[in-house]
């Protein structure tokens, strides 16, 4: 069904192609129209065009991605102001702390990871699924957490519209009132914790990248709940993320007014 929102719905049905090749890693058209509820003629065409167009890369019939995202992705990530200067500081966070390391910014309501530190499998729990997350919900992370406390509360009602609140486990937020709650906390104290929010086993903290003007976006420090623990309780690790949120805030700001 057309969306009314979406002023130009040929351009939305080609971006639901990709994202249902991306999902399936490749697919073929009768696949596809099956999956989106669409006539192949209108999938085909549309597969056709993101081909000529080095999107898609047809192989007897099957389409998977081309790897022009990939530089697509890289020029974007490589320009983003918190990436630029928040590269080498999340690498010297992880030195310090042994801790995987995020750099998360907010992009039409999700959290995009410009920049995550490698971390070991087998240092989670079996149910730990995917450890690489490139989007996540804000709600259900640290960084995504200390991005909201710092939105005008009319920007953070409007991603809540949008995106709602996902279970991701079930010690998720998943309730209006006791986010505004938790976020409310994190003004407070300058940081936030997720607490096997986003995936069972892992916990972290996170510290917001901001002005008073503005959030450029969050710095986070990750491991296995069981020794994240006492890590955050006493502060030490905190104060590592947050010294490391403002050292990148003062370069992207003094870099901003060069």
């Amino acid at each position: 069904m057309d969306d009314p929102s979406v002023s130009i719905n040929s351009v939305k049905r080609s971006y639901e192609i990709v994202d249902a090749i991306r999902e399936r890693g490749w697919a073929g058209v009768t696949e596809l129209a099956e999956a989106l509820d669409r006539p192949k003629s209108t999938v085909h065409n549309h597969v056709q065009t993101l081909e000529r167009l080095g999107y898609v890369v047809n192989a007897d019939g099957q389409y998977r991605l081309s790897t022009k995202y990939f530089h697509i992705g890289w020029e974007s990530r490589s320009n983003h102001e918190v990436f630029v200067h928040g590269f080498e500081p999340a690498k010297r966070l992880e030195r310090e702390t042994n801790r995987y390391v995020q750099l998360v910014v907010e992009e039409n309501g999700m959290g995009s990871i410009l920049f995550a530190t490698h971390w070991a499998q087998d240092d989670y729990a079996s149910t730990t699924g995917r450890l690489s997350p490139t989007r996540a919900y804000l709600h259900s992370n640290a960084p995504g957490k200390a991005i909201l406390a710092n939105l005008p509360s009319e920007r953070l009602s409007s991603i809540i519209d949008r995106h709602g609140l996902p279970k991701r486990t079930d010690r998720t937020i998943v309730d209006e009132s006791s986010l505004q709650s938790e976020l409310a906390a994190v003004r407070e104290r300058g940081f936030a914790v997720d607490r096997g929010e986003m995936i069972d086993g892992s916990a972290g903290v996170g510290a917001a990248i901001a002005t008073d003007e503005g959030v450029f976006g969050a710095i986070a420090a990750y491991g296995p709940t069981n020794e994240m623990r006492e890590e955050i309780e006493s502060g030490t690790l905190v104060s590592r993320v947050r010294e490391y949120a403002d050292a990148i805030r003062a370069d992207v700001v003094f870099d901003s007014t060069e």
